[in-house]
C-alpha cells in the first residue's frame, strides 16, 4: 500500500518592503508581499497603488474571497449591493460569488491591501504583468488569463 506524500507545511516568512516583489499588471504599481507559494496556498498578499480615477470594473471571484485594507487614500468601493466612501483605515471582507469594484476617488495616489484566500490573485497579476512586459497585451489574451484564475467579469447590462 502507497503512503500519499504529505503536503509541505509552510514556512514563517518576514517580507520587508524592500524585498517584496515590485510587478506591474494593468500599469499599476503593484507588490506581492506574500506569494502563494509562501503560504503554501492558504493565501496571496498584494499591496496595489492607484492613480486617481484608477480601479477595476465589476468582478467576481467563485473561488476566493478577499480581503482590502485601505492604507491611503480614498476609495468608492461597491461590494454587491453596498456602496461606501472608504479611506485609511477601512477593511473590507469579500466572499466568494460576490461582484466588486473599487475606484480611487481621491486628488493623489491611494494604497490597499489585498489578501486572497485562498491564495492565487498574486499568479494572476503577475500573468497580466508579464503578459504587457511581453507586448503581446490584447483583450482576447487578458479574457483568458481572466478566467484561468479565477477573476470574471459580469456582462454589462
Amino acid at each position: 500500500m502507497d503512503t500519499p506524500t504529505p503536503t509541505p507545511r509552510p514556512q514563517a516568512v518576514i517580507v520587508k518592503p524592500e524585498q517584496a516583489q515590485p510587478i506591474k499588471p494593468f500599469g499599476l504599481d503593484m507588490q506581492v508581499l506574500l506569494s502563494t507559494e509562501d503560504t503554501g496556498g492558504a493565501i496571496s498578499v498584494i499591496m496595489a497603488c492607484h492613480q486617481p480615477g484608477e480601479g477595476p470594473p465589476d468582478h467576481v471571484h467563485f473561488d476566493q474571497e478577499e480581503t482590502f485594507f485601505i492604507v491611503d487614500g480614498s476609495y468608492e468601493i461597491t461590494v454587491g449591493e453596498q456602496t461606501t466612501i472608504a479611506g485609511p483605515g477601512t477593511i473590507v471582507f469579500i466572499p466568494r460569488n460576490v461582484v466588486h469594484r473599487f475606484k480611487n476617488i481621491g486628488t493623489s495616489a491611494a494604497r490597499m491591501l489585498d489578501w486572497s484566500l485562498p491564495g492565487g490573485q498574486d499568479h494572476y497579476f503577475k500573468a497580466i504583468s508579464e503578459l504587457a512586459a511581453s507586448g503581446g497585451f490584447s483583450g482576447e489574451k487578458v479574457m483568458e488569463i481572466s478566467k484561468k484564475f479565477d477573476t470574471n467579469f459580469p456582462s454589462r447590462r
